[in-house]
């Protein structure tokens, strides 16, 4: 897959919330506290989704995303996951990268943190870019599965070339 047409290094972050904000206190209220960071992590995502230029209006897409989201986890496991949602605010398929080497809670099926995600968006009226959402989707989830180096290798990125790199080497 050409992942070069979609990521450029102005859609790559390698600085992620690291699984925690000030004033989140997880001992608090666990359920509460995870969700709102989650949402500080939702909201990083649409700041690199602007960066693509391909966003109609950030608020109604936060908003889509942060929806998407709270209706189930987009963590896959294995420190992976890959918000995604269908959208009127996508103009077209956009695909955003971020990592964080600490791990970030996101209620993933195998209990782990997460330290890679892709976020994933397209218009909902756009059947052409159904096709590619899915087949991004999928040719994403299958590589972290089939390669096991591949997390590895993206935790030791020391920048986004170097990530756009391991990531255009994949078949």
């Amino acid at each position: 897959m050409e992942i070069m047409r979609y990521l450029k290094p102005e859609v790559v972050q390698l600085g992620m919330a690291n699984g925690h904000l000030d004033g989140i206190d997880p001992q608090k209220d666990p359920g509460k506290e995870k969700m709102r960071l989650k949402e500080a992590v939702i909201s990083e995502l649409v700041d690199l989704f602007m960066n693509t230029g391909q966003i109609r209006n950030r608020s109604k897409f936060h908003h889509d995303l942060l929806s998407r989201e709270r209706k189930a986890t987009t963590a896959v496991g294995g420190g992976l996951a890959l918000p995604h949602v269908r959208s009127m605010q996508p103009k077209q398929f956009c695909l955003v990268f971020a990592r964080s080497r600490d791990g970030i809670e996101f209620a993933a099926p195998d209990g782990e943190p997460v330290n890679i995600i892709f976020g994933i968006a397209a218009p909902s009226y756009d059947e052409r870019t159904t096709n590619e959402f899915l087949r991004v989707y999928q040719w994403i989830a299958r590589c972290f599965k089939e390669q096991p180096w591949l997390s590895e290798a993206i935790l030791a990125a020391v920048d986004e070339h170097e990530i756009i790199g391991i990531l255009s080497g994949l078949d």
